[in-house]
């Protein structure tokens, strides 16, 4: 009979994707069926209770507070596993296996190390993502929030407000991106190239970059915009400004928009921005196949398709195992 295991640690922050890495670790010891480090928060612990992974010294848990939490098939494994996320807690491993400096606890920490920094990548629980944004962009700097549980009305006044001013605001929930070449929270690292990418799915931007990678083409940038942007709602908001990036963007020669199934509306509205471009454009709607194109853009109905427009329409072969992330940490604590 599996055992589960809870510690809290009173008023300790991580920041959640270092989190996410430290519970891969955990989970693949010896004997472990599931493990999570988590911020306390209300979200947070509604998951891990969905996941079974919450007793009760975890409920007690509030959003200043880290939870671990650990199922494994003996308690002695279960208790070797909690003190091995301990032990990588109080010195995370980097992928060289060496120590890391602690990250920053506020923005302006943050910025007087990195002064020339421009992009913030917000990974706290989804009740502070908001006001960390707006700080943000009000210091214009363009900002990815890897956050989920933001409300629609927040995203959508962050969007607003960063649109105002010139800036992107990726996310909430978006998982990935590559900005400069740099890969963004849970993204692939490719090779620099002159094919530019806007997505409301992570999941789909990585493999869609992937699979161009393996065959000899690279990514100027790739822009995350988060799985709600081309519904009703928020209409759009950040595809719009991000197309309008890329178009100005004498690196980039071809952009391929991707989206889990889009607002037709919207899906409308997006299309005519691409008329407006001299740019060759490729549209992966998922599960939305008959729309009217521009003469500039090309219908993929999915990812393989996606892959094959912007290798010149070269039949590749679907991979059959899912590729590797290189996962960079670039959050504030």
């Amino acid at each position: 009979m599996s055992v589960l295991v809870n510690h809290v640690r009173r008023s300790f922050y991580m920041d959640s994707v270092a989190l996410m890495r430290i519970s891969r670790v955990v989970g693949a010891l010896p004997g472990v069926e599931a493990a999570a480090l988590m911020i306390g928060s209300n979200s947070n612990k509604r998951i891990m209770l969905d996941a079974g992974l919450l007793d009760g010294s975890g409920e007690q848990a509030g959003p200043n507070d880290l939870v671990l939490a650990v199922r494994a098939d003996t308690a002695e494994r279960a208790q070797a596993a909690l003190r091995e996320a301990e032990a990588i807690v109080e010195k995370p491993p980097t992928s060289d296996g060496g120590p890391v400096q602690w990250h920053p606890r506020t923005l302006d920490s943050a910025l007087r190390q990195l002064a020339g920094a421009n992009v913030v990548l917000i990974s706290v629980p989804g009740e502070f993502a908001a006001a960390e944004a707006r700080r943000a962009l009000a210091k214009g700097l363009h900002v990815m929030m890897f956050s989920d549980n933001v409300s629609i009305e927040d995203e959508i006044a962050l969007k607003q407000e960063a649109s105002r001013r010139g800036l992107l605001l990726m996310g909430p929930d978006c998982g990935t991106s590559i900005i400069g070449g740099v890969p963004l929270a849970f993204a692939n690292e490719v090779p620099r190239g002159d094919i530019g990418f806007v997505a409301a799915s992570g999941t789909g931007l990585q493999e869609v970059t992937t699979l161009i990678a393996r065959n000899g083409r690279g990514v100027s940038q790739a822009v995350g915009v988060g799985g709600r942007d081309l519904k009703e709602a928020v209409g759009g908001l950040m595809t719009l400004d991000a197309i309008d990036a890329l178009d100005r963007d004498a690196a980039t020669t071809r952009i391929v928009v991707i989206s889990k199934p889009p607002s037709r509306a919207v899906a409308e509205r997006v299309l005519a921005r691409v008329a407006a471009s001299r740019k060759e454009f490729t549209i992966c709607f998922l599960g939305l196949d008959e729309l009217a194109l521009p003469p500039n853009a090309r219908l993929a109905s999915d990812l393989r398709s996606a892959a094959e427009q912007c290798l010149g329409d070269v039949r590749i072969d679907w991979p059959d195992r899912a590729p590797d992330l290189a996962t960079v940490s670039a959050g504030i604590g």
